[in-house]
């Protein structure tokens, strides 16, 4: 079984090779293609030659095709658009837009570096299919935040985690990159998801509420 289909991402036509076939995608990966493994019914089927392997041909949407020549042509997955933001997948560059702040952990220096970055997009984004990501403005396109997916625990329950960065809070954006997320996350994943804040950030705890969301609160 061979498709090949032409996907639109930024202006630029990317040819995209599906087969179930090891030979066939591993002359499509040496021409420069991007290629997509389909298994079928053998779920013990070994495509090694292909990054991303898709168990039937209904499950390689136009969706999930963009999403693959994105990531293998290092072009951000955006995740939602709102009215005034764009939650996107970091790129590395983003690094220099993402200012050090008092509160800052050591997960939050992550964000700050553009080696571990790319570490962080590869191994996460790469491996998991989410994380936190860019919250862009789309008027200036400038990073103001991050927003995403922190974990996803044992009973599949999903972290939700954000963090506006301080020039840009009280103006709302918080709650609109949240409810994207959050929108994302039904869609995408249909599960519960919850949030960890502090009891004495009256602001986050707040926001939660209004999300609707089962909180945690840590004294």
């Amino acid at each position: 079984m061979v498709q090949e289909k032409d996907i639109v991402v930024e202006n630029t036509v990317i040819r995209v090779v599906i087969s179930d076939d090891e030979k066939t995608l591993l002359a499509a990966k040496a021409a420069g293609r991007v290629i997509v493994g389909v298994i079928g019914e053998n779920m013990e089927k070994a495509l090694p030659v292909a990054r991303y392997v898709a168990e039937t041909t209904d499950a390689v949407t136009e969706r999930y095709l963009e999403q693959v020549v994105r990531r293998e042509k290092g072009m951000p997955w955006i995740i939602k658009e709102t009215d005034r933001l764009r939650i996107r997948e970091f790129m590395a560059k983003d690094a220099g837009q993402v200012p050090e702040e008092p509160e800052d952990q050591k997960d939050d220096r992550i964000f700050q570096d553009q080696e571990k970055l790319e570490a962080y997009i590869k191994g996460q984004y790469g491996f998991f299919g989410y994380g936190l990501w860019a919250v862009e403005r789309k008027e200036d396109a400038k990073i103001i935040g991050k927003a995403g997916i922190t974990q996803c625990d044992e009973e599949g329950r999903m972290e939700l985690g954000y963090h506006i960065f301080a020039p840009y809070r009280r103006q709302g954006y918080g709650e609109e990159a949240c409810r994207a997320v959050l929108e994302y996350v039904k869609e995408e994943y249909g599960c519960t998801v919850y949030a960890v804040a502090e009891a004495s950030n009256e602001a986050s705890v707040g926001l939660l509420k209004k999300l609707g969301l089962l909180y945690f609160c840590e004294q």
